[in-house]
């Protein structure tokens, strides 16, 4: 019986400055989803978010599938059993025109025509410091779909490292002390350029004018990649979430004052950090029904992921403050928000996650910038 493994892997999601210059420790998590309690990866955007977890997508799996149904089976695949995230998987749009150009690679054949030599002479290419992919315990005749993805992109400006911890209350009212990034209260009135920098796509609020619900933008300036940030309420798919977002921001478009910073606005996001390989269980082990592929199976549907968001770089030196006294606005992502990277101009996200808890976030008491905070004092 053939195998016929599909394997994306998805090598780094970054968004971040200068590395060097940025004290980041360990992943906060990293290996099998399997040792996750309140996470989950979703092979597309429209399955359902279990209650109480962070749900995380990226293109790389299902640009794998696609290359399984157009250069395998010619059609949808389909397997015995008939597991749902297959007709999921089909009536997905194809995500591959929507990556980053130059970052993705995607390629399908069969091994004994030399497939798997091929993909790891165009990786070493193409990315040369990244390990050469390996299949292990595949047999001569595996049909091999293999995906890669890559964004590297950095902050035109740093943020600042907070020097006190955030609290993440998640939805089950539990607080969480972890780092984090960005314009802190201290900050007020001055480094307008950096307030320059972040966008504000829509924001609601109450009768108080406190902000309820709101979208930024965390670097206008850049050039191909959008990195939106969103506290909302919470949807039962990332799809649906997605679509209360971008509905948001087509409402907020033209609004007074939405498109930047306020002097002495505060801005806090969380640095998240972490490394996964998932493996689509519902589709291991099932044999094809196509007539193409009567008698094989699928042996292995696994994404490796990679995930760093952190503040970049060195700090700016102090700007001359100027008196004013408008409102401020704080946009602190202290609970529940969805996170998305996507191509300017592109129609759909290439990753999109939804962050329920502090699971994958770096705690303040154990972090690097606690420790640097206990050394001040």
């Amino acid at each position: 019986m053939t195998g016929i493994p599909v394997v994306a892997c998805v090598g780094l999601l970054t968004w971040e400055g200068c590395r060097s210059q940025t004290p980041t420790g360990p992943h906060v998590f990293a290996g099998d989803s399997r040792a996750l309690r309140a996470t989950t990866v979703v092979a597309t955007l429209d399955a359902p978010i279990e209650p109480g977890k962070s749900a995380i997508w990226c293109a790389s799996f299902l640009s794998a599938w696609k290359s399984l149904e157009s250069d395998l089976a010619g059609e949808s695949i389909l397997l015995e059993g008939s597991p749902e995230v297959t007709a999921a998987l089909h009536k997905a749009a194809d995500p591959r025109p929507d990556v980053p150009q130059g970052g993705s690679y995607v390629a399908a054949g069969w091994n004994q025509k030399g497939v798997i030599d091929q993909i790891r002479k165009d990786m070493a290419k193409s990315f040369p410091s990244v390990a050469p992919p390996t299949f292990p315990g595949i047999t001569p005749n595996s049909f091999v779909a293999y995906a890669y993805l890559e964004a590297k992109v950095k902050f035109t400006l740093p943020y600042f490292q907070s020097r006190k911890p955030l609290v993440f209350t998640d939805r089950e009212g539990n607080e969480t002390e972890v780092s984090s990034f960005g314009i802190r209260a201290d900050d007020e009135y001055a480094y307008s350029q950096l307030r320059k920098q972040a966008e504000v796509l829509f924001v609601v609020r109450d009768r108080q004018y406190i902000p309820t619900s709101w979208a930024l933008d965390l670097d206008r300036t850049s050039v191909d990649t959008q990195l939106v940030l969103a506290v909302v309420e919470r949807q039962p798919t990332l799809e649906k979430a997605l679509t209360l977002v971008e509905d948001g921001i087509v409402a907020g478009q033209g609004k007074r004052r939405q498109g930047e910073l306020g002097p002495n606005d505060v801005l806090l996001v969380p640095d998240v950090t972490w490394r996964i390989s998932h493996r689509f269980v519902d589709l291991e082990g099932k044999r094809f029904t196509n007539p193409k592929l009567a008698g094989q199976q699928l042996d292995v549907a696994q994404q490796d992921i990679e995930f760093r968001l952190n503040r970049g770089g060195a700090e700016l030196k102090a700007e001359a403050k100027t008196m004013m006294l408008p409102i401020p606005t704080h946009y602190v992502f202290g609970r529940p928000f969805l996170l998305y990277m996507k191509l300017r101009g592109a129609q759909r996200p290439y990753f999109v996650m939804w962050v329920e808890n502090a699971e994958l976030m770096e705690k303040w008491a154990s972090g690097v910038w606690a420790r640097r905070a206990r050394e001040r004092t």
